[in-house]
């Protein structure tokens, strides 16, 4: 069986680390696996493993600034500012999934966050979605409200607009292409099969799903909470990309603030990593294994990935959360909820940085609700989750 596993939309190790499980699963059941990624910095941990890697159809993600103040109520606003309004690109994506197509021979592709990817299959091979909460809105109806803590009835009329005008644009495209129509646009981010696999408490949609989510299988594990008396003293970890829009006034705030920190900052180069490295502030040019730094810190500041929000609450520790988008923002709200993260603005100041980090480190209150809430996120088994993946792919392949 030949599987095609394919990557187009976001950012961050998450994709890539859930799909390389699924990949793993299935090679290891004899599965011949290719895969296609939209940021071939991330290849590493495919190509470390020995599978083919090659360069997938990007979108080209907007930069101006003033385009993160657009209100976004539906996930049908967040695609129109990220460019599923232009059916020329979309089509030119479709083109090239479909030439991928023609090289690997595919019996079966599984998509994560992959929307042209699930047109250019759709009719000519069977897929599997594979995705968080968040980039998989329930199929078969219109777009539910995105922040959790909003109504369904307040979802603005401009949001319902969005989504009627993506959608036509979406089965014009389709139509040009040969590919079958899709009725609802949150169609586009299923497939024929399709697996959500989340922590409950970050899914966006959890009050619309009639399918339940499964438990995530790329979480990391081992992670053991420590009481706070066998922690550092004043001891901080950053985890950021190092092109989040905070992360200067982060870095230099905790560097002001008299504090033990650790960072690891994606993507900075050699020469930044040198110039930040000075005394209570160490730049590490690797990731940090988080088993080992998480359980071991009073205070962890980073942007709302899901890895790494779970991983810290699995240690018990306190969050100070920058969220970069949307996407980040459910999350933070989430583990805000459950284990009494804090946000903080990406406009905020290096002052403001700094006396918030010191006042999180210092509340033993807040110290106390972080390591009771560890109990709330368990290792588990990641086998029934992978299972059932491996049983549809054995399924759809016929």
């Amino acid at each position: 069986m030949r599987i095609l596993l394919g990557w187009e939309l976001g950012a961050g190790l998450g994709h890539v680390s859930r799909l390389k499980v699924v990949a793993d699963r299935l090679r290891a059941d004899g599965a011949e696996i290719s895969v296609v990624l939209q940021d071939l910095r991330r290849a590493d941990i495919f190509t470390d493993a020995g599978y083919p890697v090659v360069q997938g159809p990007v979108w080209k993600m907007p930069t101006d600034p003033a385009l993160r103040k657009i209100p976004t109520h539906s996930f049908a606003d967040v695609l129109k500012i990220i460019g599923l309004a232009n059916d020329q690109a979309l089509a030119a994506r479709i083109d090239g999934w479909r030439g991928l197509f023609d090289l690997a021979r595919p019996d079966l592709v599984i998509g994560d966050f992959a929307p042209a990817l699930t047109l250019a299959a759709r009719g000519r091979c069977p897929m599997i979605s594979v995705g968080n909460g968040y980039m998989t809105p329930p199929a078969g109806r219109a777009m539910p409200p995105i922040r959790p803590w909003v109504k369904d009835r307040d979802l603005p009329g401009t949001s319902r607009a969005a989504e009627v005008e993506l959608l036509a644009l979406v089965n014009r495209v389709a139509a040009a292409k040969g590919v079958p129509a899709l009725n609802f646009l949150a169609d586009l981010f299923n497939g024929d099969r399709t697996f959500v696999v989340t922590a409950s408490i970050t899914d966006p949609y959890r009050a619309y799903r009639e399918v339940p989510t499964l438990l995530p299988f790329n979480m990391p594990r081992g992670i053991h909470p420590r009481p706070l008396a066998d922690r550092r003293p004043k001891s901080v970890f950053v985890y950021l990309p190092s092109g989040h829009p905070a992360v200067r006034n982060i870095v230099y705030g905790l560097r002001g603030a008299g504090l033990d920190c650790d960072a690891y900052l994606s993507d900075l180069p050699a020469a930044s990593i040198e110039k930040l490295t000075g005394p209570g502030f160490r730049v590490h040019a690797r990731p940090v294994p988080f088993a080992k730094m998480l359980p071991e810190v009073r205070l962890v500041v980073h942007y709302a990935g899901l890895s790494t929000a779970i991983a810290a609450a699995k240690a018990g520790t306190p969050q100070l959360i920058a969220p970069w988008n949307l996407e980040h923002a459910v999350t933070a709200r989430g583990v805000a909820d459950a284990v009494g993260a804090r946000l903080i603005a990406d406009d905020a100041s290096t002052a403001v940085v700094g006396k918030t980090a010191r006042g999180m480190i210092d509340d033993d209150r807040l110290a106390a609700r972080a390591l009771a809430g560890a109990d709330m996120f368990p290792d588990h088994d990641p086998a029934p989750t992978l299972d059932r993946i491996a049983a549809a792919c054995k399924e759809l392949a016929g």
